[in-house]
């Protein structure tokens, strides 16, 4: 039996196709949260719990708040103009159990206001407002708040995040104006006016610090309490005239190696630590400390508890972190005995310029040589012994024009210079507590009128396992002295120039208390000046050098104690 097939392209019928069970189109959407009550209202009084969207608007009269209310689950919404009276024991609480916000949005010239109700006008007549951890994004602009507070809390007190508090007025509060919780977050604080609340008027962490906008006005002798904690982004610390009194340790960290937080302090910014409290900076992923005032009010960092060294413990800086200070006043700080008020270890980038240094336990400590040193230059160092701890390779980057006072001295760590370095007098001696090798050709370069200070055993040594110069530049006027610790024949051992040693000059230089086979020892073939050379209480010779060495000696002598001035070698080839 033959079927004909005659329809044509419209005839044929629409084919239903079952859809495919993992395209979206089979998913179901969720169903919409439901709506909260709106109310336009203007309520006398407000007592119970709410979970609704309330706006009281401009139109409404005074609204007194009692004992019991809060916002739950919902928002309220203040228009310009609005007053609520609080009773003896309430507080406008939001977001404690469920999500909610508060909105105030008053103005300059129709501000909301919050107040006691009835005759309570005294500060801690009503407790305040608490935005609670389920409170984020709420928003305050325009507020004037009086009389609130409690022994406890501030007069806003803030769990929740992303919460702004700009435009404001908050006075007579019985205690801080604003307490910001290590859980909460501050987004926004500007153009806000406080009057009479007490000191500290602001509790908050550190990384709501840099919400605080300069143009926020504080009771005379007041400050900004930070608590300790994360700085994860960038901020800026700029409120003058208000120091921020530092209550714990605040760590300045990326948030991984890809991502730099940043903490700027603007000029005039003062920072008070509590005896606990100090800056970390870049201990595993990238961050800055940026303190830059060249040419404008200094920055300070000072002790909040005692104005006497080691009273707080500093800054320090990490393998990933990068410290940049100018300008900077740095007093009363290096707590701990092995590191100075700033501290940078491994790879921590440096740059230190006009900064002044006054009764730390420690100025400046470098551990290590492959610290990145950029300026050093133009700081002050008074009563803060030693100015500067740091390997040989990092003394040799100092510039010569920072100023020592004479209760400070210099502390060198042994180890390698393998890229040239200078050695600058600062009028104070050098203390050289291990051996140093200069190698990989570099120079050493020690400049006129170093006193450099050895520990018994010390040896300089000059091109052992690669070529290297030593350049002891000393004058007549100002000769280099190098000394022992111990004042004893042969406490340390010599300067010895190794065979790849090469273009030595060592001239205007006293020795006391060497020792070895010569406080000046030349190997062979190894080319070296020395004039204008003595040595005092020391176990051998002044100079000695091995047979084929290459030595021009002027005016070397021996003093006393010391057996000869030079001792050349015996039984050398003629040839």
């Amino acid at each position: 039996m033959a079927v004909a097939l005659a329809c044509g392209p419209g005839e044929q019928k629409a084919q239903k196709v079952e859809a495919n069970p993992n395209m979206p189109d089979r998913v179901q959407a969720p169903a919409p949260a439901p709506r909260r009550p709106e109310v336009h209202d203007c309520p006398e009084t407000l007592r119970e719990p709410e979970q609704v969207d309330r706006v009281i608007g401009s139109a409404c009269k005074s609204v007194t708040v009692h004992p019991g209310y809060r916002v739950e689950d919902g928002s309220l919404t203040l228009e310009a103009g609005v007053t609520l009276q609080f009773m003896p024991g309430a507080e406008l609480a939001v977001g404690f159990e469920r999500p909610a916000a508060l909105y105030v949005r008053g103005t300059a010239e129709a501000p909301v206001r919050f107040t006691a109700a009835g005759e309570q006008a005294k500060p801690g007549a009503w407790k305040g407002i608490a935005l609670y951890d389920h409170a984020d994004g709420s928003e305050i602009a325009g507020l004037v708040l009086e009389f609130a507070g409690t022994d406890l809390r501030g007069a806003i007190y803030v769990q929740a995040s992303d919460v702004k508090i700009d435009g404001s007025t908050v006075r007579d509060s019985q205690n801080v104006a604003v307490h910001v919780t290590s859980k909460g977050h501050l987004s926004s604080f500007k153009g806000n006016r406080l009057e009479r609340v007490s000191s500290p008027a602001l509790l908050l962490p550190a990384r709501s610090a840099g919400s605080i906008a300069p143009d926020n006005t504080f009771p005379p002798d007041s400050v900004i309490h930070v608590l300790g904690g994360m700085i994860r982004e960038r901020a800026r610390w700029d409120v003058p005239k208000v120091p921020f009194v530092i209550g714990g340790v605040i760590e300045i960290e990326g948030p991984d190696d890809k991502h730099e937080a940043v903490l700027e302090l603007a000029p005039g910014t003062v920072l008070k630590f509590d005896d606990d409290a100090y800056f970390t900076v870049g201990y595993d992923h990238p961050a800055a400390l940026i303190a830059e005032a060249e040419g404008k009010e200094p920055i300070v960092l000072t002790s909040a508890t005692r104005q006497m060294s080691h009273a707080w413990r500093g800054v320090n800086l990490y393998r990933s972190a990068t410290g940049s200070f100018s300008n900077v006043v740095f007093e009363y700080g290096g707590q701990r005995s092995d590191r100075g008020v700033v501290y940078a270890n491994n790879e921590a980038r440096l740059s230190v310029k006009g900064c002044t240094f006054h009764d730390n336990g420690g100025g400046v400590t470098l551990q290590g040589a492959n610290v990145r040193l950029g300026d050093f230059r133009g700081n002050t160092f008074e009563r803060s012994h030693p100015a500067f701890d740091v390997s040989p390779q990092m003394y040799g980057m100092i510039s010569a024009d920072n100023k020592l006072d004479a209760e400070t001295t210099v502390q060198v760590e042994g180890g390698e210079i393998t890229r040239d370095a200078v050695w600058h007098d600062f009028g104070v001696p050098i203390h050289l507590k291990r051996p140093i090798s200069v190698e990989n050709g570099a120079t050493l370069t020690i400049r006129p009128g170093a006193k450099i200070r050895v520990h018994d055993g010390f040896s300089l040594g000059i091109g052992e396992f690669g070529g290297a110069t030593l350049r002891v530049e000393g004058t007549a006027e100002r000769p280099v002295q190098i000394f022992g610790d111990t004042d004893r024949r042969g406490t340390w051992d010599a300067i010895r120039l190794y065979e790849k040693a090469r273009g030595n000059l060592i001239e205007h230089v006293q020795l006391r208390n060497a020792g070895g086979e010569g406080a000046i020892n030349v190997a062979m073939g190894v080319e070296a000046i020395v004039r204008d050379v003595s040595c005092v209480r020391c176990f051998s010779p002044t100079l000695t050098w091995a047979c084929g060495a290459r030595v021009t000696s002027e005016r070397v002598a021996g003093g006393a104690e010391t057996p000869a001035a030079t001792l050349p070698p015996f039984g050398c080839d003629p040839a």
